[in-house]
């Protein structure tokens, strides 16, 4: 009874010291309690090797990242869902969309059910590979998750609204935006910023104040410093000088920095 006591004792009290060191960015501390435990005989479990799996994303050490998670089954610890989504998102970090594509097959193939965050790393990687359409239909796989479906949310849309944000094309990032619309969700200030950014970018004036008003009209601009910045910049390209002075009238009541955006020429 002591032994086992004893062995919990310092199995929590290893835990803490690695999230300790892991939290305050001292991975090389993280490392050396998480090799001490090990070297004492003292059982380390999933979340231990999950959490310095972290603190590896974190410092960009992606294979030390993937090299742990393999030996933590070679340890006969069966990774979790929380695993595998830790791990999942730790690639993409990386450059590594592929493995985390592979690891999403993996997890499922270990008979473990991917949630909103899973498909939210997903997307991640397939963006960050510009795998645009394999992004869609992932999609439309987690509507039909589990034979009742995993909702989308505005964080999955807008990582591809954000991916084709990027290629410039106007089809496509409106499409996007309006199966956003058609899924029955209300655009959140991240979905608003990355379109008004794109429509910037971009010099689509006229769309990027369209969408402002119906952003003020609704009240979703929610005070937000971009998309009020946005909205002066839109306006003076618009020749809407007494609009534009308007909001940064509203800025200025309400505190808000203005901030200077580039246009496109």
């Amino acid at each position: 009874m002591y032994n086992i006591t004893m062995s919990s004792t310092y199995h929590v009290l290893y835990n803490q010291m690695i999230t300790v060191y892991g939290r305050s960015r001292d991975l090389d501390k993280a490392i050396e309690m998480f090799n001490t435990a090990r070297i004492k005989g003292v059982t380390l479990d999933e979340k231990a090797y999950t959490n310095l799996i972290v603190y590896y994303g974190k410092a960009g050490k992606i294979d030390e990242a993937s090299i742990l998670f393999n030996q933590m089954q070679e340890e006969g610890i069966k990774p979790g869902q929380v695993s595998y989504n830790i791990m999942m998102n730790v690639y993409p970090c990386g450059g590594s969309n592929k493995e985390a594509a592979q690891l999403f097959n993996e997890m499922q193939r270990d008979g473990l059910s991917p949630d909103s965050f899973t498909y939210l790393t997903l997307l991640r990687a397939y963006a960050a590979g510009k795998k645009y359409m394999e992004a869609e239909e992932a999609i439309s796989s987690m509507k039909k998750q589990g034979g009742i479906g995993i909702s989308p949310t505005c964080a999955h849309y807008n990582v591809l609204l954000s991916a084709y944000a990027k290629t410039g094309v106007l089809e496509d990032v409106e499409r996007v935006y309006e199966l956003l619309i058609a899924a029955g969700l209300i655009p959140d200030v991240a979905c608003y910023q990355t379109m008004l950014r794109f429509y910037l970018d971009y010099g689509y004036v006229e769309k990027g104040v369209s969408l402002f008003e119906s952003i003020s009209d609704s009240g979703g601009a929610k005070s937000d410093w971009f998309i009020m910045s946005a909205a002066v910049h839109l306006y003076r390209a618009a020749g809407l000088s007494i609009k534009a002075q308007g909001v940064l009238t509203c800025m200025n009541s309400l505190g808000i920095p203005f901030l200077k955006i580039r246009l496109a020429k």
